[in-house]
């Protein structure tokens, strides 16, 4: 569960002990996944009410019984199976309630990794609650990292590709992804099936929490070694030039109405040097696909696009390559700037809790 040092690999007798807390299409999927890589789950916890309660983890991913119910007593679920590690599937924001969640599972002597976009860099976006849950983290002996998608595509493979870089004025990239893919309550936030004009009322009446890419800049930055400075954010609607079927609300969406949005942040930093990410979320069109984009100015001029991204399945694969990273990194929050460099892991290292991330944390000279 916390962190030990000095250990080999006759040393963990026992094998890596995992949770999943929150049970959705992400959590399920990484339930899947880690099944197929033999990692051992050892318990499942959702809200209080949900029609969950009480399945087999394993059958309701779509695998064999796993012989691990659903519960929603988090405290007692943790106590008695004693997880190394937690993932957290719930929600996007450190507000009061996710700050529970992961406090419950500091406090039980358990790692936490999450799917939450604000938490691959929380400080300057919630800045007093992620002190407060650093600091817990820190006296319990555990670690809290935020990973995803955004870890690979959006911070790892730009900060390495900056590296051929002589000079850097801006670095800009520009995503896609299917709201299709992520179901009617992702659907209903882009704003899907909206007229233009209640769009612009929304967005105008609004007070929206940070964005995606606004903390995806925090981390980039951090990995490049930039100081932020000022943050900016627009916002523009996507609108049906055709009539277009969203799957997610099973209705279609009549041309002239709105598809999704597009949010296009930058991050000045002190360094002169520009970042900039356009995120476009929207129901996509027949033969349209997700794809991440990056290109520099400055010498020479860079440029690096992925096509056909399977941005669901690459969002719960990374989050399974960075659990090694994660149970041998140092207590405390530890975004993925501060991890090793993020690598495909066989199921051995996945299995051995901690080991890899100690090995690689130990030839690279980091925490």
């Amino acid at each position: 569960m916390s962190h030990h040092t000095g250990d080999t690999l006759t040393d963990r007798a026992s094998t890596t002990k995992v949770a999943i807390y929150g049970p959705g299409a992400m959590g399920l999927h990484i339930t899947r996944l880690l099944a197929a890589r033999g990692v051992r789950i050892v318990a499942a916890i959702t809200r209080p009410g949900s029609a969950k309660l009480g399945e087999d983890l394993g059958v309701l991913a779509g695998v064999a019984p796993l012989g691990v119910c659903v519960r929603s007593d988090a405290e007692e679920a943790l106590e008695e199976t004693e997880p190394d590690i937690v993932v957290v599937a719930v929600d996007t924001y450190l507000d009061e309630a996710m700050f529970d969640i992961y406090a419950t599972i500091v406090r039980a002597n358990a790692n936490v990794i999450t799917l939450a976009e604000e938490m691959l860099y929380p400080f300057p976006t919630a800045g007093p609650r992620a002190k407060e849950l650093d600091e817990l983290a820190k006296q319990h002996g555990v670690t809290v990292t935020g990973t995803g998608h955004q870890d690979a595509y959006w911070v790892n493979l730009v900060s390495v590709l900056v590296g051929t870089a002589q000079t850097l004025r801006t670095v800009e990239g520009e995503l896609a992804w299917n709201v299709d893919d992520f179901g009617p309550a992702l659907a209903a936030q882009q704003q899907v099936g909206r007229t233009v004009e209640e769009f612009t009322e929304w967005l105008s009446s609004t007070e929206r929490k940070p964005t995606f890419g606004r903390t995806s800049l925090y981390a980039l930055a951090a990995a490049i070694g930039l100081t932020p400075a000022q943050a900016t954010t627009r916002t523009t609607p996507v609108v049906a030039t055709a009539e277009t079927h969203c799957k997610a609300l099973e209705k279609d969406i009549a041309a002239g109405k709105v598809l999704g949005y597009t949010d296009t942040d930058t991050l000045q930093t002190e360094e002169g040097i520009d970042l900039v990410i356009s995120s476009t979320g929207k129901v996509y069109s027949p033969g349209e696909s997700d794809f991440n984009e990056w290109r520099t100015t400055g010498e020479p001029p860079l440029h690096l696009r992925n096509e056909r991204v399977v941005t669901a399945d690459t969002t719960c694969t990374t989050l399974i390559n960075r659990i090694p990273h994660v149970l041998g990194a140092e207590p405390g929050i530890v975004t993925i700037d501060r991890l090793p460099q993020l690598r495909f892991q066989p199921a051995a290292d996945l299995l051995i809790g901690g080991l890899g991330g100690r090995m690689v944390d130990s030839a690279a000279g980091s925490a």
